[in-house]
């Protein structure tokens, strides 16, 4: 009797799978006609002309073998000089920095290299849900760290202390944060910093949309804090602040104990990443930075005209500082987050971000818009979302 394949997967999928596959919603068509997308988190605009010829002149070249499995010595020796020049980072590019495909690669390969089961992690919510799912992987244990809407979802250093456990082994912090837009202040940095310390944490840092800050912040990075490099894994990569998501480049920095730790997981991945994307990220790390300017003034033109909107609509929010994100609370609408999503996309056509994950009650009575669609698809997409909270807000 032949077995159906639903039977056959409800057997074969590992467990592992089972529980990771549970908190990922799947991904719903955005090409449907007349659907407007306010949940990319992809940015709109595209990748510098000169990084794209960076790009294409690699493959002319043939430059398509493997590379090193930490990445392009050159590569790796930029990125050194700009976490030297930027940060005050004194990070030696040989030992301690690793390109991986994408900063996403770089987030798996620190939690399967650095967590056991057992092991557990602090995480502000509302958080991006690929970390519970790198957490989960590992084998380790999300600890969920609430962050309040009216601190514009800036993570309190208290509430953090009080979440530790003999257990305990690592925090993963994002600024400017996806989903909420934070930006954790400097000041708010070193009492965490001053935490990690007195309870001997390792500190997994997500800078991955530093350059997207608004209102006069500027990005501070945890690891150029005091005494901080020797416990913090950096995260950052290309697909954001140089519009190359598709070309998938990452990279991890960290002591060179914590690398070598990292290197045969990376290897075991995807052995190295993508070389035409590495000499298209070289030519992108060393090339102009003045056209990202009228990007960022845009971006925050948008960002204030989601404010003006939500404002108008009731709906609450965290004043979005950084990222290209803002979280607005949908309570009043007496829907769940996913019930929200729904109703936009079925009956107005727009696409918003849920609470994160399908059984996800972390985030829950938030959704995430983003910035990164034209302003005139934002006004159009905002004009249909207020149809809809007007319509829930008063059944």
């Amino acid at each position: 009797m032949r077995t159906s394949s639903t039977s056959l997967m409800a057997r074969i999928a590992s467990a592992r799978a089972r529980q990771v596959g549970a908190t990922l919603a799947r991904q719903t068509s955005i090409g449907a006609p007349g659907m407007i997308n306010l949940a990319s988190g992809t940015p709109d605009f595209p990748t510098p002309p000169h990084v794209v010829e960076a790009g294409q002149r690699a493959l002319a070249e043939g430059k398509t073998v493997y590379t090193a499995w930490a990445g392009l010595p050159a590569l790796r020796e930029a990125i050194a000089e700009q976490l030297r020049r930027e940060k005050g980072l004194a990070v030696d590019p040989e030992s301690e920095i690793i390109v991986t495909a994408g900063s996403q690669a770089a987030m798996l390969t620190v939690t399967l290299a650095l967590l056991d089961p057992g092991d557990e992690v602090l995480v502000p919510t509302p958080f991006y849900d690929e970390y519970r799912r790198d957490i989960m992987l590992a084998g380790a244990t999300m600890v969920p760290v609430p962050t309040l809407l009216e601190d514009s979802f800036e993570v309190e250093p208290s509430a953090l202390e009080a979440a530790i456990t003999p257990r305990t082994k690592a925090m993963i912090l994002i600024s400017p944060s996806n989903p909420t837009g934070a930006v954790i202040e400097l000041s708010t940095l070193l009492r965490i910093a001053s935490i990690a310390h007195r309870h001997d944490l390792l500190v997994i840092w997500d800078e991955l949309y530093e350059r997207f800050v608004y209102d006069g912040f500027t990005h501070a990075s945890f690891a150029a804090l005091p005494g901080m490099w020797e416990r913090t894994v950096v995260i950052n990569g290309f697909s954001k602040c140089y519009g190359m998501t598709g070309w998938r480049v990452g990279y991890v920095a960290a002591r060179r104990e914590i690398a070598d730790a990292m290197l045969p997981i990376a290897h075991g991945m995807t052995i190295c990443a993508p070389s035409v994307s590495q000499y298209a990220a070289l030519a992108a790390i060393n090339g102009p930075t003045a056209w990202f300017e009228e990007v960022l003034a845009e971006y925050d033109r948008r960002r204030r005209l989601w404010m003006q909107a939500l404002d108008a609509m009731g709906l609450p929010y965290g004043r979005p500082r950084g990222a290209y994100y803002i979280m607005p609370s949908i309570t009043s609408t007496g829907l769940s987050s996913q019930q929200f999503a729904r109703a936009l996309r079925e009956e107005a056509k727009v696409m918003i971000g849920g609470a994160g994950g399908a059984t996800d009650p972390f985030n829950e009575g938030f959704v995430r818009g983003s910035l990164a669609a034209p302003y005139i698809q934002l006004e159009q997409g905002l004009e249909r979302m207020a149809a809809i909270v007007k319509k829930y807000q008063g059944s």
